[in-house]
């Protein structure tokens, strides 16, 4: 790979080629095994293993779900992707893991509000994702689902 954003783009084009088997393949091969998913606030919400799980729920949960990604930008300590998903709920999406239980299927086409993650990528591995804006919050709030306050 030639440069941060190159690694990214890889990741991205392998992750959604045929899902939901692609997220996982491309995430085991780009997400070094020791990466970690950071929250807005610098909390640690999900190792490589978690945030798979996650991509693998989303997308038995969404029929047509996808990453749309509308801009890339490398930056000296790694890139800023801003993109947003879209999916129909037409499945249920057990959070039963994160004490949310399951949210039944609604049928209702989802195109959530572009969010900035910042990637940190070392080599040809990315070793974080850390949300600048959007989150579980933002992902959750299309299905009227609401974090418990901590």
């Amino acid at each position: 790979m030639n440069s941060k954003k190159d690694v990214i783009n890889a990741w991205v084009k392998e992750e959604w080629a045929n899902p939901p088997a692609s997220l996982t393949a491309a995430s085991e091969k780009y997400l070094s095994d020791d990466f970690v998913n950071i929250d807005k606030e610098g909390n640690v919400i999900a190792n490589k293993q978690a945030y798979i799980a996650m991509a693998q729920a989303s997308a038995a949960s969404f029929t047509g779900f996808k990453a749309v990604i509308s801009d890339l930008q490398e930056v000296s300590d790694g890139v800023i992707m801003t993109n947003h998903f879209e999916g129909t709920h037409t499945g249920d999406f057990d959070l039963s893991a994160l004490g949310l239980g399951v949210i039944p299927a609604s049928g209702k086409k989802i195109v959530w509000p572009d969010a900035q993650s910042k990637f940190t990528v070392e080599g040809d591995q990315i070793t974080g994702i850390q949300e600048i804006s959007g989150g579980l919050e933002w992902f959750l709030a299309p299905l009227g689902v609401k974090l418990p306050s901590s």
